[in-house]
């Protein structure tokens, strides 16, 4: 290595992507424009497990060529090292952070802000989502600067791919020691060139100069040292005539509750929802919190999966646009979706006449057919396959006759009776009871789990402390407990043990309080 070699340091970039998201071709492209720009340059890449166990990461070192010698480059990204580092989606970027690749002193982020759930976060007996703001505060305080943006919307913007809208925000926002011509030359001399890169090239500069450019307190613009770019916040709901009974979170709550269940079924069973709202929040007892919360998971049940819902959600127009935008298909291009389904026994006969429906899965459990399921695959973009699926929609106009809304009405009328009687008895524990409603979600398989999870609450927990079997005033912290072992152990063993835990503990402790009444 030259004596002026000695002196410097390489700019380091580790890029983190997910499977299709094109971080080998953004590689490529950094390096085509590196040696176009007279750089030493060196990548190399680790292959991720799969698409949400583990990133591919690519790393890069660039070095200006100032002698003739070659200089050694590292091979792997050291923590604390890294100069910049570019994750296409969020949690990744935090994994990053975790690893120590991005630090306060020196690491400039790029981070995406849409985001690819988990298995854990889809498979969690509750909502397993990860929230975002914590995520985004991580990855601020350990930055030296961050740009976090959507940029899979802005390459949706522009139908072209999220690699070019990065490649174009690194190359405006000069964090690497190439020019912005060099980086677009190799765009439009690669392998894959295409208008469509170019389309989110051009994106990803104008990120980089929204991300560079503040208005003053007159209305001038001037140069700001790399803000973070923020997503739109999140539409407030809004309240409608109709839930003026209600006040805040809960009456913006009650109105999207209205929509969802008018779409879901029609005007009039929408208004049973909205009954059931002003008699719990008639109660002296019902505070605000416990309206909003009813509001929201009482709109969610009686909007419960049924096979008339799956069949309308998967014909939206709205699905088959995001397909395709996640195919990457162009104007004119043809996309066939093929749906892959598994109905059993519960989810066929509860379409059925309450009275039939019943016969029919009593039957099936006499003869073992319990664990059978139909294997089907619809193609919804064939006419055969659309018009199954639009038969099933369309029955949903005599879903409120069938087996499983029967079913679901007497879990809600038990569900709501519960939750006012604890107004009554123990008025801590009602938001509690209404927090339950959490477990009961999806179909199938886990439909079935959180039925039964449900089940064991209710009739060893809830039931006996609001009939004087236990003591009430241990309901609120029992319930919150069993839920929170329910949702960390699908297989019920965590919730087993503390409600066995509980009856102990209460069944102890009854005695003495009937003596001191």
């Amino acid at each position: 290595m030259s004596g002026a070699t000695k002196t410097q340091k390489p700019v380091r970039l580790l890029i983190a992507a997910m499977g299709g998201e094109g971080g080998g071709v953004l590689a490529g492209w950094l390096t085509e424009a590196a040696l176009d720009a007279g750089l030493w340059v060196q990548r190399t890449s680790v292959p991720g497990v799969a698409q949400r166990t583990g990133a591919t990461t690519y790393y890069l070192e660039f070095l200006p060529k100032t002698g003739d010698k070659r200089p050694v480059m590292a091979l792997h990204p050291a923590p604390g090292k890294v100069d910049v580092l570019v994750a296409t989606e969020l949690l990744e970027a935090v994994r990053m952070v975790k690893a120590g690749y991005v630090t306060p002193d020196r690491t400039r982020l790029f981070a995406s802000r849409h985001r690819t759930f988990t298995v854990d976060e889809k498979s969690a007996m509750e909502d397993g989502r990860l929230e975002v703001e914590p995520m985004v505060a991580t990855l601020r305080n350990f930055a030296a600067k961050a740009t976090i943006s959507d940029f899979s919307k802005e390459a949706q913007k522009v139908s072209a791919h999220l690699n070019s809208v990065v490649m174009g925000l690194v190359a405006g926002s000069g964090v690497l020691p190439i020019p912005v011509e060099s980086c677009l030359k190799a765009v439009q001399s690669g392998k894959r060139a295409s208008e469509a890169n170019l389309r989110g090239f051009e994106a990803g500069l104008a990120l980089a100069a929204e991300a560079s450019i503040v208005p003053d307190l007159t209305g001038k613009a001037k140069a700001a040292p790399a803000p973070e770019m923020e997503e739109a916040p999140t539409p407030v709901l809004v309240a409608s005539p109709e839930t003026e009974f209600l006040t805040g979170e809960a009456a913006g709550l009650a109105a999207e509750g209205m929509r969802r269940l008018t779409d879901y079924q029609d005007r009039a069973y929408a208004e049973t929802y909205l009954s059931h709202l002003k008699r719990v929040s008639e109660h002296p007892n019902a505070t605000p919190e416990l309206l909003a919360a009813l509001a929201r998971h009482m709109a969610v049940r009686m909007s419960y999966e049924d096979t008339h819902r799956v069949a309308e959600l998967k014909l939206r127009q709205a699905r088959l646009a995001r397909v395709r935008a996640e195919a990457k298909a162009r104007a004119g291009d043809i996309v066939d979706v093929r749906e892959y389904m598994k109905p059993g026994p519960e989810e066929v006969f509860g379409m059925l006449p309450k009275s039939l429906g019943e016969r029919l899965i009593a039957m099936s459990q006499r003869n073992g057919w319990s664990g059978y399921s139909w294997p089907m695959k619809v193609k919804t973009t064939r006419f055969s396959g659309f018009i199954r699926l639009k038969f099933l929609a369309y029955a949903k106009r005599w879903r409120q006759k069938n087996l499983r809304h029967h079913e679901e009405m007497e879990w809600l009328d038990l569900w709501l009776g519960h939750v006012e009687k604890a107004l009554d008895v123990a008025p801590d524990a009602a938001i509690q009871i209404v927090e339950t409603a959490r477990l009961v979600r999806g179909y199938a398989s886990t439909y079935k789990r959180g039925t039964r999870n449900w089940r064991l609450i209710e009739g060893e927990v809830i039931a006996p402390c609001l009939d004087g079997r236990l003591p009430s005033d241990m309901l609120a912290d029992a319930v919150l407990q069993a839920r929170l072992a329910a949702v960390k152990d699908p297989d019920s063993a965590a919730l087993d043990q503390v409600v066995a835990a509980f009856k102990d503990v209460a069944g102890s402790r009854k005695p003495a309080l009937d003596a001191a009444e």
